[in-house]
């Protein structure tokens, strides 16, 4: 060692304080003792993942020592802080003691200095310090891109049913009677433009009848009395095209303003009148915004035979 470096090793103070700078084995101790408090479960990913970004940029002892002051580990919380004096007697002798060994040393450096016949060597700027190498784990969370939060599923957008007054809707009506009881055997069969009702015997009451409605799917039936002109038929033995052209046409029949058309439906139902049993009559009614209905009755091919205009 020249004189002039001894010299300055007389100054430099020995006792690591916060304010001391820290060196990359310092850092590497603090990233140590965050992962043994993540394995213990002391800190979430979350908070071991931003105290190791700290540490490994820390540039001070205190910084490192903030960032494990609140931890539960015995031989590593207090790593940086300064160590006090295991001689708790005789401060004063330690610290002349200490003074002492300082001057001599600063003698023989200035003894050396004066030795030396050498100039001393022109100071050269030290190369620049590399940036100290990421702890495995913070430059892990730095890489990997942050997780996509899935999207929501979309939400389920029910569309409205068709006009069942249409071609479409009646042969859905049928369709769905037939998937649901196998026939198309019943007592009468109502359709407005957005429901329908069947009605169907009742299998353990003979004088009852079971209402069964239909809108998007079956409803659960309710039961109402079996009167005298309840017979049983194919309620889908009619022309379905020519049903749904004459209940389009039905307001211009009975010579009402399609603005004044308050609601509509069709009625399907067996008749005893000829040409015989089995039979269909389909009932158009129209009511109109006053509340007067008007009445046409067709057969199963919808031939109109008889109109009853609105009173």
């Amino acid at each position: 060692m020249t004189g002039p470096d001894l010299l300055r090793s007389c100054f430099v103070a020995t006792q690591r304080t916060p304010s001391t700078r820290a060196k990359d084995s310092d850092r590497t101790e603090t990233c140590q003792v965050l992962d043994s408090a993540l394995a213990e479960g002391q800190l979430s990913s979350e908070e071991h993942r931003q105290r190791v970004s700290r540490a490994t940029n820390a540039a001070t002892l205190g910084e490192l020592q903030s960032l494990v002051d609140d931890l539960q580990a015995p031989d590593a919380v207090h790593p940086f802080a300064a160590q006090p004096s295991k001689l708790r007697s005789g401060p004063v002798v330690i610290a002349a003691v200490t003074g002492l060994a300082v001057v001599i040393a600063c003698a023989i450096g200035w003894a050396l200095m004066g030795s030396d016949a050498s100039p001393p060597e022109p100071a050269t700027a030290s190369p620049p310090a590399e940036a100290p190498e990421k702890h495995a784990l913070a430059a892990e969370a730095a890489e990997s891109a942050p997780t996509a939060t899935p999207e929501d599923p979309p939400p389920v957008v029910l569309t409205p049913p068709p006009n069942l007054h249409t071609v479409e809707g009646m042969t859905r009506v049928i369709d769905e009677i037939r998937k649901r009881f196998g026939d198309m055997m019943g007592y009468e069969l109502a359709i407005m433009p957005d429901e329908a009702m069947l009605a169907r015997p009742d299998p353990t009451n003979d004088q009852s009848k079971l209402i069964y409605p239909f809108e998007r799917g079956w409803g659960d039936p309710s039961d109402r009395p079996r009167s005298d002109t309840d017979d049983l038929t194919d309620l889908g033995a009619f022309d379905v095209a020519a049903a749904a052209a004459a209940v389009a046409a039905a307001p211009e029949t009975l010579r009402i303003p399609p603005g004044d058309v308050a609601k509509t439906f069709i009625d399907i139902d067996h008749i005893a009148e000829p040409p015989g049993p089995g039979a269909l009559e389909l009932l158009v009614k129209v009511t109109t915004t006053s509340g007067a209905d008007g009445w046409i009755y067709l057969d199963g091919a919808s031939n109109i035979k008889r109109v009853e205009y609105p009173s």
